[in-house]
């Protein structure tokens, strides 16, 4: 009998280290990738962190003040050789992409806007983002932001759940589809718009297949979404969607005056309007 015991217990300590080996193997990681160099970070490795420091922000997705520890962005993004036309691709862990301009990600004047990554501790972890159904944090990784009133930073840009980034040529290099003509003034509000849909609605949408969003619709196939919709249907659904229609799964939040203005708005559809002009 002394033997198949043996047996038994050997198998159930090999069966031990499974569970050990596994939690290893998913420990989160961060990737950083630079237009020549490609950088792994572990959880563990980013919270002992030289540059770590504690940093406290309003923040808009947990709709309090939060303290956070945190690397600046900057920091972790040198040797990455981004210029400050270029875009830092944020992507997350169910593939939620945002492109973020390099002069916001890796500003050298900290006094008006600064970017961190944040980190969560797993002895101490972040609650879970209100109103969201699987109940979850935002972490392992979390883009916080730090700016002067005078600057606009997207509330797409708190990109949480991360788990890469990525310096890119800027969105109108990689999709020049979604560009206007030289024929537009600078200053127009159609300009406007396009530089609202690239920072808040391209994160989830795409316009004619360019893009890299896939948590909603395309705005511009088969049909541009101005040619569908009465126009100020259309601006409520931008505002709110859930004062217009309801869906199952549907993922697409309220935006406040503070992120997205009666403006913004007004100019996103001057841009969606021009390009379906453009089309015909």
């Amino acid at each position: 009998m002394a033997a198949p015991r043996l047996l038994a217990v050997a198998l159930l300590s090999a069966m031990a280290c499974f569970p050990a080996q596994s939690v290893v193997a998913q420990s989160p990681t961060l990737t950083i990738a630079g237009r020549d160099s490609n950088r792994t970070y572990t959880q563990k490795a980013l919270l002992a962190y030289p540059g770590v420091r504690s940093v406290t922000v309003a923040d808009p997705v947990y709709r309090r003040t939060m303290t956070y520890r945190a690397i600046p962005l900057a920091e972790l993004l040198k040797g990455t050789r981004i210029d400050s036309d270029d875009h830092v691709q944020a992507r997350a862990v169910d593939d939620f992409s945002v492109g973020i301009p390099g002069r916001l990600a890796a500003s050298p004047d900290a006094a008006r806007v600064e970017a961190f990554v944040a980190i969560e501790d797993p002895a101490a972890p972040w609650p879970a983002i209100p109103g969201k159904q699987d109940k979850a944090s935002a972490g392992p990784f979390y883009i916080i932001w730090r700016r002067a009133p005078s600057v606009y930073v997207s509330p797409e840009y708190w990109a949480y759940r991360l788990a890469a980034l990525a310096v890119t040529d800027s969105p109108l290099k990689r999709w020049p589809g979604l560009a206007v003509g030289a024929d537009v003034p600078t200053g127009d509000r159609i300009r406007t718009g396009l530089d609202r849909f690239v920072s808040v609605c391209m994160a989830c949408h795409r316009f004619n297949g360019e893009g890299e969003g896939e948590q909603g619709p395309d705005l511009g196939r088969p049909m541009n979404v101005t040619e569908y919709f009465q126009i100020p249907a259309l601006k409520k659904l931008i505002r709110n969607p859930r004062s217009v229609r309801q869906w199952p799964g549907q993922k697409m939040p309220e935006f406040d005056q503070s992120a997205l203005s009666d403006s913004d708005v007004d100019a996103i559809v001057d841009w969606l309007t021009y390009k379906a002009k453009q089309g015909r």
